[in-house]
């Protein structure tokens, strides 16, 4: 494989990897731009899928996001890698912003407003039924909040990036074309010896 690593990470490698690049979070980026733009699919195929994988990002449904972006992916006939690479935009640094912004937005939605009373997690609740229903307080509000907060993002990505992604095929074409074609014919000044 061309990208595989010769020495293993261990788990805990792996884990501070995750967090903290060692290469940095620019070059992940630069390298993510790379991998995006030479898929072998439409610039409006990688495109949506990356807006999908956007979209689910906002979600409070942590476990399922990348079923969900392949799912959405697949059914608007999006790309479903470039879905997958588009759930980084939910990372372990903007999931604490996203969640905060979202659990705000859905209590606006739902009529709460401003002032809605933050739920008390001190106390450990007595039945199954008040834990569930603390907890549904809490992902309500931050579903509602995250769809149409979802679907700005996703547009957000989608129209960039197709551009982009048009831009960058279109030169990377001319540069093969350019290599593949043959010398031009030196003309006159090449005199032929006898």
């Amino acid at each position: 494989m061309v990208f595989k690593r010769r020495n293993k990470l261990s788990r805990t490698q792996r884990v501070r990897e995750y967090f903290w690049p060692k290469s940095g979070y620019r070059r992940t980026g630069v390298y993510l731009w790379h991998r995006l733009s030479r898929m072998q699919a439409s610039p409006h195929a990688i495109a949506v899928g990356f807006a999908c994988g956007a979209f689910v990002s906002f979600t409070p449904l942590i476990g399922l996001h990348l079923f969900l972006a392949g799912l959405i992916a697949w059914a608007l006939r999006g790309h479903i890698l470039s879905a997958l690479f588009g759930t980084a935009v939910g990372n372990p640094l903007t999931f604490p912003f996203i969640w905060a912004w979202i659990h705000k937005v859905g209590n606006i939605l739902l009529g709460r407003g401003h002032g809605a009373a933050p739920i008390d997690t001190s106390e450990v609740s007595e039945t199954l039924l008040s834990g569930f229903q603390q907890a549904w307080e809490i992902f309500w509000p931050m579903l509602v909040g995250g769809i149409p907060t979802g679907v700005i993002a996703a547009l957000l990505c989608y129209f960039p990036l197709k551009f982009g992604v048009e831009r960058y095929q279109e030169l990377r074409r001319a540069r093969f074309a350019a290599k593949l074609s043959p010398d031009e014919p030196r003309g006159q000044d090449h005199e032929v010896r006898s």
